[in-house]
């Protein structure tokens, strides 16, 4: 949450920046501020391209560290305290999970049902859960747990899979009809949560906002990690625990499980320059076009 606020937090000063540039006029340094003034037009729009430019540049840097780092530890190894980023594939420390809408093995999960409530509501969340059993990853660096604190936000980096058809809502009605989602309280007396945990990096947490109108009706999304999937996980080692933990520090870096080994990472960088580079690029564009239109009422 604290990384979204700055990251939009960024687009106010190149907003701002952005307008005053495209509002100047002769005598220099006069400013136009009118609704009919392309600066109050076309400044949100540049500002908007190299707002793009700048997170794509803030991801490929940080891409670029996590990629050095872990090959850094590759040669010298892992040291206590230190920030860590590690790869290599899952690995269950005991009992797995099911995956409430598809059934199958599981380490960690998190699903979301959803039902359309007309123009006004809008889409209704009407249940919401994750889970995470005790796994490790297990790589060049030897076998290092992941100790993620409770929440979904350890499966942020992993795409939601849209379930449909017949096998999916038998799983899904099973799964919440076997849930105890705990007493209903809020505001309105309809909402139950329940939170368990058993232990860093084991944890349960359901949600019911009432029982949808039909279940069948509603839309069925889950993420899930499985044991050998091939995964990196950026946080701080701890020699004691032979394991990963999140950064208290990190604000820009939570700690997920993000798909994909070293090669995803190297992936990633060229991804993210491209981004930029095309976001900027668009900005530009932008200028140009403000630039011309300035020059012909000056000519």
């Amino acid at each position: 949450m604290k990384g979204c606020v700055f990251r939009l937090a960024l687009y106010l000063p190149i907003l701002v920046l952005c307008i005053v540039v495209f509002s100047i006029r002769e005598p220099f340094p006069t400013l136009v501020l009118n609704p009919e003034a392309e600066g109050l037009a076309l400044g949100p729009v540049a500002a908007f391209f190299f707002w793009f430019a700048m997170l794509y540049s803030l991801d490929a840097r940080r891409a670029r560290t996590d990629l050095d780092t872990a090959r850094a530890a590759l040669g010298r190894g892992l040291r206590d305290g230190e920030s860590a980023v590690v790869c290599g594939t899952v690995a269950e420390r005991g009992p797995l999970l099911e995956a409430p809408f598809t059934g199958e093995s599981c380490v960690g999960h998190h699903y979301v049902v959803q039902h359309n409530a007309g123009s006004r509501t809008g889409t209704v969340t009407d249940y919401e859960g994750c889970a995470l059993a005790p796994f490790v990853i297990q790589g060049p660096l030897g076998a290092l747990a992941v100790l993620a604190p409770p929440g979904k936000e350890v499966f942020y980096e992993i795409p939601f899979q849209t379930l449909r058809g017949d096998d999916a809502f038998a799983h899904a009605e099973r799964y919440l009809q076997a849930t105890d989602f705990g007493q209903p309280g809020g505001l309105l007396g309809n909402v139950s949560r329940r939170e368990t945990t058993d232990g860093p990096g084991s944890f349960r947490q359901d949600l019911s906002n009432g029982t949808p109108p039909d279940l069948r009706a509603c839309t069925l999304r889950q993420k899930v990690l499985r044991p050998r999937d091939e995964v990196h996980v950026a946080g701080i080692h701890s020699e004691a625990r032979q394991a990963i933990e999140p950064d208290p520090d990190g604000i820009m870096k939570p700690l997920h499980v993000v798909p994909g080994g070293e090669a995803s990472l190297a992936r990633r960088v060229r991804s993210k320059l491209r981004g930029a580079v095309v976001s900027a690029a668009l900005g530009l564009v932008v200028v140009a076009i403000h630039v011309f239109v300035f020059l012909l009422r000056t000519s």
